[in-house]
């Protein structure tokens, strides 16, 4: 027997004169029967749910001349229906047993086991220098290896699975010319035969751009990492259009290899875009638990002399904290990496210390997927009270590296996944540093719901040290202090340190927070957080000790980010404090 794509459902085939005489018979009321199948549990489950005897059962119209009908097809069908899972010598009968009730009989028999396989691939690709790595991975991704019982969706799924591995890498144009299924139902043995034709190597042709009207084309001609005459490979479309859409310019973006107008092996890329406006506003008011409300006034210009770089401007207004930054940013280039310059000016007055900053730094940054890389050389320059008493100003020329991976099952969502941030801070020697230190930090967040309808488990842990000669000499920025929303709730923002003067809290060298968080949906959007935070900052290791706090909250997933709300209660000084909070950890 030749089988090469077997039927799922065999349709009902009637004689013109019986439905001439379906058609002049009387109506008739709703036929009530029930059906079992006896077959081993897999072959039952593919009968129950396909079969037009066990379907027909809701039908309203369905009279006793139609069941009649549908009992005589139905050993064929189910016949069809074994055939692609192997069992090709089944025995099937239909029995009534008791009034209007339906038995299906099914003596599978032995399934077809695979007894050979030939897979070809031929043309231009068995001249290409990574041939034989390529034949390897069509054979590994094959899914009916001798051996095996033969299934019609392994058999449908294994050949689009090796032409995919040529589609998408040089050969677009690949077609399976030959594809045979040699079935012996007296020996339950199977051969198989798939010739591919990998048709000829196509490279990319010219890139072609509609929608550009603002900025120059060379932003969107500059993210492509392929060239007119590179091979050509679907992943550098998509690596594409996800720079594209990355980018702060275009709003929507669509790449596409237009497979129709292929020309001397070149095929031509179509990029449709649309444009965000130049530039862009953004006017609001903000509140914080630990520092009330505040007002936020952001501008960006994406089109700086003519050049695509995009220019900003931010000033945060908040009671203990304002900041004005400005930034200079260039369009990402073809290997991943963008570069931006920074500068900002900012005062602060936490916990009885007030700081005045100025700093500015130089970024090469890499996006890729779900990971961002930050490479830079930073300079702070700060002044510092604590308590009436004035400081010494520091300074540092800071060489850093920082590296963050996002992979969570939904951005504004989260259900399970992880987050992951860490970075390495190092003055560069003396120069321009009132002393030497090196800063290392890290913080993760864990999203675990192995029953999402019972909850979700949270996990959190953050550890920093500095290295130093002399950390009063450090910048505070630089320091550590805990306590506030994302640390440890019940406490004070950064309220846990070292003692300074006047009641003042400073930075220690050392800090580690942790949180345990189980979330309990009550409602659509809506979960009630139960929590236990542990942590501290310290002046080392040796003389760190945990402070704790508990606590209950609210989480909405609102449509914008997650808002929480938390009162929890410090194990210090059994104190109550509330804390809220929207989006992620980071």
């Amino acid at each position: 027997m030749n089988v090469d794509m077997l039927p799922r459902t065999y349709p009902l085939a009637l004689s013109s004169a019986f439905a001439l005489a379906l058609c002049a018979a009387p109506a008739w009321a709703k036929v009530d029967y029930t059906v079992s199948v006896e077959a081993p549990a897999a072959l039952a489950s593919l009968l129950n749910d396909h079969l037009e005897l066990i379907s027909a059962r809701n039908d309203a119209d369905l009279d006793d001349f139609q069941l009649q009908a549908i009992i005589k097809e139905t050993p064929s069908a189910a016949q069809a229906l074994l055939e692609t899972e192997g069992y090709f010598s089944a025995r099937i009968r239909v029995e009534e047993q008791g009034a209007q009730h339906y038995v299906l009989k099914v003596e599978a028999g032995e399934p077809v086991i695979i007894d050979d396989v030939t897979l070809q691939l031929n043309g231009p690709i068995r001249q290409q220098a990574d041939y034989q790595q390529r034949l390897a991975a069509v054979l590994e991704a094959w899914a009916l290896p001798m051996g095996a019982p033969y299934r019609q969706d392994d058999w449908s799924s294994s050949k689009r699975a090796i032409l995919r591995l040529l589609t998408i890498d040089r050969f677009p144009l690949a077609r399976i010319v030959k594809s045979q299924a040699d079935i012996d139902p007296q020996t339950h043995r199977g051969q198989l035969l798939v010739q591919v034709d990998s048709g000829p190597q196509i490279s990319f042709g010219p890139t072609h751009i509609s929608g550009n009207q603002r900025y120059p084309l060379s932003v969107a001609t500059g993210l492509a990492d392929f060239r007119q005459g590179d091979p050509y490979q679907q992943k550098k479309l998509l690596d594409y259009q996800s720079a594209l859409e990355q980018s702060p310019h275009y709003s929507g973006v669509v790449v596409s290899a237009d497979m129709a107008r292929i020309s001397d092996n070149e095929v031509p890329v179509e990029v449709s875009l649309t444009e965000f406006p130049k530039q862009k506003l953004e006017l609001g008011l903000t509140y914080d638990s630990e520092d009330g409300p505040g007002t936020r006034i952001g501008y960006d210009y994406y089109n700086l002399f003519g050049k695509g770089w995009t220019g900003s401007a931010l000033l945060d207004w908040k009671n203990s904290d304002r900041n004005l930054s400005f930034g200079l940013g260039f369009p990402r280039q073809a290997n991943g990496y963008s570069h931006s310059i920074t500068s900002s000016f900012k005062e602060t007055d936490i916990q009885g210390v007030k700081t005045t900053t100025v700093d500015a730094g130089a970024w090469r940054i890499r996006s890729h997927d779900k990971i961002n890389a930050r490479f830079g050389v930073e300079f702070i320059q700060e002044k510092e009270t604590i308590g009436n008493t004035p400081s010494n100003n520091t300074r540092a020329l800071l060489g850093v590296f920082g590296w963050t991976r996002r992979d969570v099952d939904d951005p504004l969502r989260p259900r399970s996944g992880t987050l992951l941030d860490v970075s390495l801070s190092s003055t560069l020697g003396a120069l321009l540093s009132t002393t030497s230190f090196v800063r290392g930090y890290a913080r993760g967040v864990s999203y675990w719901s192995p029953w999402p309808k019972y909850g979700t488990l949270l996990t959190r842990l953050e550890l920093g040290q500095v290295w130093a000669k002399d950390s009063d000499e450090v910048p505070s920025s630089q320091l550590f202090r805990a306590g506030g929303s994302n640390s440890v709730r019940g406490y004070d923002y950064q309220s846990l340190g070292l003692p300074g003067a006047d009641g003042a809290v400073v930075g220690g060298r050392v800090v580690a927070t942790a949180t345990l968080e189980y979330q309990i949906p009550v409602a659509k959007d809506w979960a009630i957080a139960l929590f236990h935070d542990a942590g501290n900052a310290a002046q080392s290791w040796q003389s760190f000790k945990l402070e704790h706090a508990n606590g209950v909250g609210l989480r909405w997933l609102s449509p914008v980010a997650p808002l929480s709300m938390d009162i929890a209660k410090a194990e210090k000084d059994g104190k109550l404090r509330w804390n809220m909070s929207l989006g992620l950890a980071f």
